[in-house]
């Protein structure tokens, strides 16, 4: 990103807090790398140090909700924006968002916003807080977060850090004129607390200044340094009165709202808080009591570390804080030899100066303004989404990881049947599959349409469903953008006027690739020979995402024991071959490995809409008991259900390739050509017709199933890495295609 460019800063104040303290270091670091950051807020006790670095501020109504704030913000940001020639806006708070979010639409900008907490969404509030179109998250659990809350696109976060300079906190720091001014020396004890005191975030402070009598016991000379302001400092106030007058001295020191946070903390001998400020104590080498609003993770050291990333120090989800834990973890620290405790302080100076600097925040912020300057072109997949089949979800999942492995944070848009569970579940963008107005706004975005997996191309289904899919591609053509038939099946094509529609749509597009050879043959044997074509395997190959203890707990609650029993799993589907014979040959040859091999049988639907009914329709014909998945799993968990199995006998397509990829022998039942290609590809001899079921052979791979396990695992672990290796080019040859322009093979 070019340097000089002119970056808009806005959050609501900024008076001590972490947010207030992030956007001091992140525009101070913006100007040392040659942009030129520019900040609006309230104001503020950090107004002056922005000055005094040469960073513009203007005093903005941010602060609120009320209307006529919020009227005044609006014509200042507005004419600001429009005056300082701003190139981004990057937005902090969701006062600030909102009504940034407003100008956006209107004035068009590169908009950023940064969620530096968790908001409530109650009450209406979700409806006033803007994401930007990119944003940027302090820590994984909020990323996590606005995904859950408010469906923002895994690839529209950029997880960074809160940025501390390490020059400004560290162990060198001067504390004379804090000795001055505090009245301590060195033989005083001190502990210092930094936060806002608003009721919010007090909780600490005032549970720390009412132990104080306690700590005094095993400590000397003991000082509590209180730095902060807020709308409960007069709570706080009084506390401290109340404990000095008890104690008969000025044991507690309230200091009010400060910028010099890093002499403040420098006479510490330990510091108590959360986030931002424990972050900086680290720095300055100090040792730490995580303790805060949201929970308590206790005295900092090693064993602290994942819960302190995983909440970003803030301690969210993790037990309540209390003055008995606060206590303990206080004495424990200062009965301690002075090696453990200047083990803990050099373990976070260190973890800072590794993980936490400025200079990282920043180049991660750097990273999301490119990213919204660029206006990255979307990818566009189209396919039988949405209708909740265990199959094309497994798709889906497995071409966005695909492409995610290729291209970092790919600008994903999703034709769904279900856009919102689609968004929800994936974490990518989505729009109604039917909606022709959204599908051409989108395509005028695009840089590349992915139509598939799965067998798009076919009239088996209806002729409707066909044109549909050729349509899509056709709106992508003539906006010009490129189309790859993702690892698709083809056929059968039945009519001579659908032949010659997907004739001419599909030597129009720009690549091919295919799941298996027969679909080579189908597209050939229709006349498409234009595009670069290749065979690949089924996106779903390259997924790794089964959990076999998962997949047992999920079927004991249907009944099973997976520890104990040998479990043979059936997935069967409605078919026009799919006769009421059928179904009792089916019946018996589950009863024949129930009674031989003590079996228990569990019906798996893929999609519970078309297989749970003729999948009670057997088990109700069995003279033995089975069991059935009778609640809809996501693709993990059924992916793990059908790992637990001993055998997969399957006429959906996808139950036999979560069952191959796991090592679980399969047997096929081919309702349509694109079984039998499976089986063939993947080099399984035991399938046959739905329509000319034979009994007899079916029962006599049941016992080879069971008899030859071992050399049939064999077999079909060296053809499932065969195709893995396969799967995994289509994502490589999808995301040379979206930026070459073409695919090299």
């Amino acid at each position: 990103m070019k340097q000089g460019l002119n970056i808009l800063l806005a959050l609501m104040q900024l008076d001590i807090g972490g947010a207030e303290t992030h956007v001091v270091e992140l525009a101070k670091e913006l100007k040392r790398k040659g942009f030129n950051p520019i900040v609006t807020s309230n104001g503020g006790v950090y107004v002056k140090e922005l000055e005094e670095a040469g960073i513009k501020h203007y005093c903005v109504p941010l602060q609120n909700k009320k209307p006529n704030n919020m009227i005044r913000s609006i014509k200042l940001l507005k004419k600001i924006i429009i005056e300082e020639n701003i190139d981004i806006v990057h937005s902090h708070a969701r006062i600030p968002s909102f009504i940034l979010g407003k100008l956006h639409k209107k004035m068009k900008f590169p908009f950023v916003t940064t969620a530096h907490w968790v908001f409530t969404t109650k009450f209406g509030l979700k409806y006033i807080t803007d994401w930007g179109e990119k944003t940027v998250a302090v820590s994984d659990d909020i990323k996590a977060y606005l995904m859950d809350n408010y469906q923002i696109p895994e690839g529209d976060i950029n997880v960074t850090i809160n940025g501390i300079d390490t020059d400004k906190f560290s162990a060198d720091t001067d504390k004379t004129n804090i000795y001055n001014e505090l009245g301590l020396t060195d033989d005083d004890t001190v502990i210092v607390y930094v936060s806002r005191m608003d009721e919010s975030r007090s909780l600490v402070a005032k549970q720390l200044i009412k132990i104080v009598p306690q700590i005094d016991e095993f400590t000397d000379s003991l000082k509590v340094v209180i730095v902060g302001d807020g709308d409960d400092f007069a709570n706080v106030k009084k506390l401290s009165d109340e404990i000095n007058e008890k104690l008969g001295r000025k044991c507690v020191i309230l200091t009010g709202a400060r910028t010099d946070i890093n002499q403040l903390i420098a006479p510490a001998d330990l510091f108590v808080g959360v986030s931002r400020a424990a972050l900086e104590a680290m720095a300055a080498q100090k040792p730490v009591v995580i303790a805060g609003n949201e929970g308590y993770i206790g005295l900092f050291d090693e064993s602290k570390l994942d819960v302190g990333i995983d909440t970003n120090f803030c301690c969210r989800g993790c037990v309540e804080s209390s003055e008995e834990l606060l206590l303990a973890d206080i004495k424990q620290f200062f009965t301690m030899n002075d090696s453990r405790r200047k083990e803990l302080a050099d373990f976070g100076r260190e973890l800072i100066l590794r993980d936490y600097s400025v200079s990282r925040m920043t180049d991660d912020t750097i990273k999301v303004y490119e990213w919204a300057l660029a206006k990255q072109d979307e990818i566009l997949i189209s396919g039988y989404y949405g209708f909740k089949n265990s199959g094309d979800d497994a798709l889906l999942m497995a071409i966005i990881n695909d492409l995610k492995k290729h291209k970092e944070s790919p600008n994903i848009v999703v034709l769904s049947s279900n856009p919102q569970e689609t968004m929800k579940q994936y974490r990518v963008k989505a729009i109604n599959r039917l909606n022709p107005f959204m599908i051409r706004k989108h395509m005028k975005k695009a840089g590349l349409l992915i139509s598939g997996g799965g067998t798009l191309i076919q009239d088996a289904t209806s002729t409707q469903s066909l044109i549909y899919y050729l349509q899509v591609i056709k709106t992508a053509i003539k906006h010009n953008v490129k189309v790859m038939l993702y690892s698709n099946g083809i056929g059968p094509l039945n009519g001579k006027m659908n032949i010659k529609r997907a004739k001419k749509v599909l030597n129009k597009v720009d690549l091919i690739t295919l799941r298996d050879p027969d679909a080579w043959d189908s597209l050939h044997e229709i006349g498409v020979d234009k595009p670069l074509t290749l065979v690949t395997a089924d996106p779903v190959f390259a997924l790794d995402v089964a959990d076999k203890e998962r997949g047992f707990e999920l079927l004991k609650e249907t009944g099973v024991k997976g520890d104990t029993d040998r479990i043979i799993g059936v997935s069967v589907r409605k078919s026009h071959g799919m006769v009421q014979e059928c179904e009792q040959k089916i019946a018996r040859v589950c009863d024949y490995a129930v009674r031989k091999y003590g079996c228990k049988i569990v019906f798996v639907p893929m999609q519970s809409s078309r297989d749970e009914g003729i999948s009670r329709s057997i088990m109700a014909k069995m003279k033995n008991r089975s069991s059935i998945i009778d609640k809809r799993l996501n693709v993990r968990d059924m992916i793990s259900v059908v790992s637990s199995f001993d055998l997969c006998i399957g006429m959906r397509l996808h139950s036999l390739i979560y069952a191959a990829s796991n090592n679980v022998p399969i047997i096929g039942l081919s309702y349509d050509p694109k079984i039998k290609s499976f089986m063939q590809y993947s080099g399984q001899e035991m399938y046959m017709d739905i329509s000319a079921i034979d009994e007899e052979k079916l029962c006599k791979w049941i016992d080879m199933c069971f008899t030859e396990r071992d050399k049939i695992n064999g077999k079909l672990s060296q053809s499932c890495e065969r195709l893995r290796k396969k799967a995994s080019m289509n994502g490589q040859y999808a995301v040379e295609l979206y930026e070459k322009g073409s695919v090299d093979v």
